[in-house]
């Protein structure tokens, strides 16, 4: 006889739920950039921000900054070029400096008003205090 023994998990599942906010947050953030008429992607838009801050940096100072994977930035600078919106230039055989390019300055108002859009609608839901304590309980988790 098979028996259900459910209770045997009792925590929730954290990376599921941290999973579908992620999931949730990129829809609205790409809805938000299609509403602004910018045809970029989500992807695009954080290597954006990131390089409106501190433009000429190499990618894997991107991949470090953004935590994400060098293939997936790679391929984010890569789109972004041949949109415009950034140049490169080779530092090794391995790596590409990544600069704004004009065009890509021409639309960093219209990225900073999604950015505050976004910003705002996460207000709405999440005080400060709350999101301090979010962000350091996930700081928390990365560090271990």
């Amino acid at each position: 006889m098979k028996t259900n023994n459910s209770s045997a998990y009792t925590m929730p599942n954290v990376g599921c739920k941290i999973g579908k906010v992620y999931q949730k947050l990129s829809s609205q953030l790409e809805s938000s950039l299609a509403e602004s008429g910018l045809n970029i992607t989500a992807s695009e838009y954080l290597v954006m921000r990131v390089l409106y801050g501190n433009d000429g940096l190499q990618q894997c100072e991107i991949v470090d900054t953004l935590g994400k994977d060098k293939a997936s930035v790679c391929r984010t600078v890569a789109s972004l070029a041949r949109k415009g919106y950034v140049t490169t230039e080779p530092v090794s055989h391995k790596c590409l400096r990544v600069w704004v390019s004009d065009q890509g300055r021409k639309i960093q108002h219209l990225i900073d008003n999604v950015a505050l859009k976004r910003h705002k609608a996460l207000e709405a839901v999440v005080n400060a205090g709350e999101m301090d304590i979010f962000v350091k309980v996930l700081d928390q988790i990365l560090d271990n």
